[in-house]
């Protein structure tokens, strides 16, 4: 132990005296420096002299360029330029045609134009022929012109001689003829020949001589008289005398028609035109002698131009240069590198002994300065400090004292770190797949949760929709029995749960729609539907809650929408319905005015954005709280806006935005659609909904007074809901709930459903069929619901029903017929207000034939204002009624105006309080009249609320207050 400890304490203090020795060797990098320092000057000499080589190579090429070449190509052009006007000018010179002459001319103009536009010392002389050929151009331009009068002037002098030598000749060679004559006849032939000859050969290049001959020719034989002698010579010979004549015509056309005349002036004009050519050549040829010498000796610029070909040649022997420079620098930086490298083997062999000598355990005498060792392994060797330092790192752990047992320790405590590792790797792994398993058990779980949740809203709405029916059921039942009973049905407690029911129902519809879409089960069925009746069915199906609301709508769609579109019908109609509700939230009295506009459009698609503006009578400041969702990103959604999205987003729609206006608020939103057809058959105005017929104003007011709302649904199945609104307003009028759809798959779904007892349709399909609502139900309770098939006149065919629904009522309904058709046709369905203590009378009238109650729909009220007789029942005594009667009658009076009042202001709840108090004294009072004005004021109320701008109540509120006047007349005439 003692012996370890000295070694250990030997190896220590080696180590301090090796820390504490600086160390005098050189960095690794200072044994390359110089080397890298001349590689780079090399690089730098080389690539300095190659620019400026190259520099001076560029200005010498831009100066031989600018002093010397251009130059010689600007004396090219001019030499080539005058070459081709000499070239111009004689063919100029030896053309006699006028017509050539112009494009010649014109040719030579171009050229002198040319020439004028050089840098050159006769630039002046080229102007100046510029000039004078420009106005020869003109000169030329006025003989031909009248060359070709000229030339027909010449050939018709031509043909006067020919015919006169002709005649002269026949009469040569007439036998007859005395010598004289013949003498005289063979003198005017050889005259006339050689004018023939002459003027033949008269032509633009004829010279000026030349027809000065041609002149003396004619002048001489004029001179001579030929035709005065030959008609002393004729003797009444009429050869002789055609002689003459075409001799005469011949001095016409040289004395008065100035053949001669026009003819010298043009070669006047053409000799003094090629003088000027001729003057032009002869400078030009002038110039061309100067500017093109016969030796180098005459012209100095083509000496010029060899010396700088001389320069030039010794330019282009640069490059050798350069290529020289740059041989011997990548040599000499090649032999750099192979130095650089060389070094390197040495120095790491070098460092490889020496670090291998110290791992040896071989004492390196580095740490004495003084010893020749180290002074020779520095000199010999490439010792640098980088190596000292791994010497010293060796040595001092050499040297460091190390227990076995601490190794083997640390050598445990990592392989049990090893261990945790890779038990914590297999639990992060089980982890993870629990995870997983976990996740996948939820969605499961969700999936399974969301398709009970369907399942039972499924139930739930089935077993509304078959309260519905009930209640239906129910109605009717009720209203057989009152009638048979007699019996009073002022409150019409099952209309109101009926509306409760059908609030239910759309609910319920709502939620198994929306758990429906939530799961990955959902499929699109599409149908081929019209997109504008699709929108009309919904919103005619909104027109009650619209009533109530005081809200209206204005449709506008744009004429390039193709409204023949491919959608699923259920998911739009809910979708669509989900959008307006959400649009007209917390309004009354507001205007929606709603925009189909399309934004894209290709084969087979469009893309149309559906945009709703909101505006009321005051200003809006705020975004109703279903559509804040919208706008701000933070704020949370509502469910029915939620709703809304999952139905737009199921269908590929978005672009959904919300925004406030200064009028209002806008919703909008984009929908994708196919597109069945690619022609538009007809255009859609705009429209407004809810809409009311005036012409049936009156009626549907008076079927409304005499019949109580029912809960009794009907489906109306029209291609075009809009046709059918006199329809359906007639039904509510009666009391009856009316639904539309428009296309075949809407019909057969609502309609299986079992909802609906009373089916209108023009739409072919098969309506005896087993309903949901049925399913599981025993024989005996599907009993007591009166149900009807009503196909549309001309329209389409029911089919023949079976034994099986032998008490379902099966008729043809005209849309267009009489009001009381309409009501024996629903007159199963139908009940009517009952007032207090109905007389036999009136019982045994509503049970009369079919003519009288086409009478009753015609006329509701009964002359009387109130009765008497049974008022004096109601009070007991006939003092107390008499004294009572005035009382009735004023507050009478003051209801009627607290009810305009109301009316005005549109206070519904002020209204329904006057209607209530005026109802009580009405059947107080046995005013009949009043009571059933009163009971349609309720059922207005209850359905619609209360709007002043409806013409319906209008006329309501004037028929309530003459009701009231004629009950105080009655009063003041008892009294």
């Amino acid at each position: 132990m003692s012996t370890n400890k000295s070694g250990e304490n030997g190896n220590n203090l080696l180590a301090k005296q090796a820390i504490e020795i600086e160390s005098t060797a050189a960095p690794f990098y200072q044994y390359f420096t110089v080397y890298l320092i001349a590689i780079f000057l090399v690089v730098v000499v080389a690539l300095s002299s190659a620019l400026l080589i190259f520099s001076q190579q560029s200005t010498s090429s831009q100066a031989l360029i600018t002093d010397h070449l251009v130059p010689l190509q600007t004396q090219f052009i001019q030499q080539t330029y005058l070459i081709n006007t000499n070239k111009l000018i004689d063919g100029i010179l030896k053309n006699g045609n006028a017509s050539e002459l112009i494009t010649l001319q014109h040719t030579l103009s171009l050229q002198s134009k040319k020439l004028s536009l050089l840098k050159s010392e006769h630039k002046n002389i080229y102007q100046q022929w510029f000039t004078t050929n420009n106005l020869a151009t003109n000169l030329i331009t006025r003989i031909e012109s009248s060359q070709t009068r000229n030339d027909l002037l010449k050939n018709r002098a031509l043909i006067q001689l020919d015919t006169l030598l002709d005649a002269i000749k026949i009469q040569l060679n007439n036998s007859q003829r005395s010598p004289s004559q013949v003498e005289l006849l063979s003198k005017v032939e050889r005259k006339t020949t050689n004018i023939v000859v002459m003027l033949k050969r008269l032509s633009l290049q004829t010279p000026l001589t030349t027809f000065e001959q041609l002149d003396d020719q004619i002048n001489s034989m004029f001179s001579a008289d030929y035709a005065k002698q030959l008609a002393h010579l004729q003797n009444e010979s009429l050869a002789i005398a055609d002689i003459v004549r075409d001799f005469i015509r011949f001095e016409d056309l040289i004395l008065k028609r100035g053949l001669l005349v026009k003819w010298q002036a043009h070669l006047t004009l053409m000799d003094d035109y090629q003088q000027q050519l001729v003057v032009q050549q002869q400078q030009l040829h002038s110039i061309l002698d100067s500017t093109s010498g016969s030796n180098q000796a005459e012209n100095p610029l083509i000496n010029d131009n060899i010396a700088t070909n001389e320069r030039a040649l010794s330019v282009i022997q640069l490059p050798l240069w350069i290529f020289i420079i740059f041989a011997l620098a990548l040599s000499f930086v090649t032999g750099l590198l192979w130095l650089i490298r060389a070094r390197l083997k040495s120095a790491s062999q070098s460092a490889t002994r020496f670090i291998d000598r110290v791992l040896d355990g071989e004492q390196v005498p580095l740490l004495a300065k003084n010893k020749a060792s180290f002074l020779h392994l520095e000199q010999a060797d490439f010792y640098s400090h980088e190596s000292e330092q791994i010497a010293n790192k060796i040595q001092e752990l050499k040297s460091s004292s190390y227990s076995e047992l601490e190794y083997l320790a640390l050598k445990d405590d990592n392989e049990n770190i090893e261990k945790q590792i890779v038990k914590g790797n297999s639990n992060q792994e089980k982890l993870k797949l629990e995870v997983e398993l976990l996740e996948f058990n939820a969605m499961e779980k969700y999936k399974s949760q969301l398709l009970l949740e369907q399942e039972r809203c499924k139930e739930l709405h089935l077993a509304a929709i078959k309260q519905l029916v009930l209640l239906g059921r129910s109605a009717v039942t009720t209203a057989n029995i009152c009638d048979e009973n007699g019996a009073n049905t002022e409150d019409n407690y099952l209309y109101h749960a009926h509306l409760q029911g059908r609030n239910l129902v759309r609910k319920l519809r709502q939620a198994s729609c929306y758990r429906y879409l939530q799961s990955n089960d959902a499929v699109l069925t599409l149908s081929d539907v019209n997109l504008v009746s699709q929108i009309q069915a919904i919103l005619l199906n909104l027109r009650n809650r619209l009533f109530t609301c005081k809200n209206t709508v204005l449709v506008s769609i744009d004429e390039k929408i193709l409204t023949e579109v491919n959608l699923d019908t259920e998911l739009f109609s809910e979708m669509f319905g989900v959008y307006i509700r959400l649009l007209l939230s917390q309004q009354t009295g507001g205007q929606l005015a709603l925009n189909l506009h399309l934004v894209d459009k290709n084969d087979g698609q469009q893309k149309i954005c559906f945009s709703g503006h909101v505006g009321g009578k005051e200003k809006i400041v705020q975004l109703p709280q279903a559509l804040q969702g919208f706008n701000d990103e933070s704020a949370e959604k509502s469910e029915l806006g939620d709703y809304f999205i999952t139905l737009l987003q199921y269908q590929h729609g978005g672009d959904v935005s919300a925004k406030l206006t200064d009028k209002g608020y806008d919703f909008s939103f984009t929908l994708p659609l196919a597109v069945t057809r690619n022609q538009q058959e007809k255009s859609y105005p705009m429209q407004s909904f809810p809409g009311y017929l005036t012409e049936i104003e009156n009626v549907c007011v008076k079927l409304a007074a005499k019949y109580l709302a029912m809960p009794i649904e009907v489906l109306l199945a029209v291609k075009s809901p809009e046709q059918y609104q006199r329809l359906q307003q007639l039904l509510q009028g009666m009391g009856l709930q009316v639904t539309f759809v428009n296309c075949e798959r809407m019909l057969d779904k609502n309609w299986k459903s079992g909802r609906f007892s009373v089916l209108i349709t023009e739409i072919d399909c098969q309506p005896f069929c087993s309903f949901m609502i049925d399913e599981g139900d025993k024989p005996s309770d599907k009993k007591g619901v009166v149900r009807a098939v009503f196909s549309l006149v001309g329209l389409t065919a029911i089919t023949t029903k079976s034994n099986a629904y032998s008490d379902w009522i099966v008729e043809e309904l005209n849309a267009q017929g009489a009001v009381s058709e309409l009501i024996i046709a629903m007159q199963p369905w139908l009940k009517e207000q009952n007032s207090v203590s109905v007389p036999s009378e009136k019982v045994v009238k509503s049970n009369a034939s079919k003519e009288s109650i086409h009478g009753e729909a015609l006329a509701v009220y009964s002359p009387g204002s109130f009765n008497f007789e049974r008022y004096i029942k109601h009070q007991g005594s006939a003092e107390l009624a008499i004294f009572m009667l005035e009382e009735y009658t004023t507050e009478n009076i003051c209801l009627v105006e607290k009810l305009s009042h109301a009316f005005g202001s549109d206070d519904t709840t002020k209204a329904n309080a006057a209607i209530q108090a005026l109802l009580i004294n009405s059947k107080i009072l046995a005013a009949d009249d009043l009571i059933q004005l009163c009971q349609y004021w309720q059922t207005l109320l209850a359905t619609q609320g209360l709007n002043n701008s409806e013409k319906v109540q209008i006329s309501l509120l004037s028929k309530t207050k003459k009701a009231v006047q004629e009950i105080n007349q009655h009063a003041d005439s008892i009294a």
